[in-house]
């Protein structure tokens, strides 16, 4: 999903096409976080082209506030659109953009632990993972 402002123009399409969002600034997390950064920035469908970065975040609250004062728009896991869609904001489905990819490991040491167990089977079941 995007998430943007109520107000921005695209927030009355019911769906958008990844290309009407690469002029638009995004909300990016921290250099730091690498991988995850360019995989939210969405840097495997650019082609190259860079991102504008309207504003970086670290957490669910800079986010929220970033979209909320129009700072840039940005793309959320369909599980974590309630915590941004509080007022202001909305999500619409983006076409375009390949399938996130979860990977999910622990250490040898750890797999007898029960949450460690839990949390396998948990993931296993809602992606439809034997």
């Amino acid at each position: 999903l995007v998430a943007l402002p109520e107000s921005h123009p695209l927030a009355t399409r019911p769906e958008i096409d990844f290309t009407d969002l690469m002029d638009e600034p995004f909300l990016a997390l921290p250099s730091s976080a690498g991988p995850l950064r360019d995989h939210w920035l969405a840097l495997e469908e650019r082609g190259g082209r860079p991102p504008r970065v309207g504003a970086e975040i670290a957490g669910t609250e800079e986010t929220y506030e970033a979209l909320v004062a129009g700072l840039g728009i940005c793309l959320v896991a369909t599980g974590n659109a309630p915590l941004i869609t509080l007022g202001g904001v909305v999500t619409r489905p983006v076409h375009g953009l390949s399938p996130s990819r979860y990977a999910l490991a622990w250490r040898r040491e750890d797999a007898h632990r029960p949450l460690v167990r839990a949390y396998s089977k948990a993931s296993r079941q809602a992606t439809g993972r034997p």
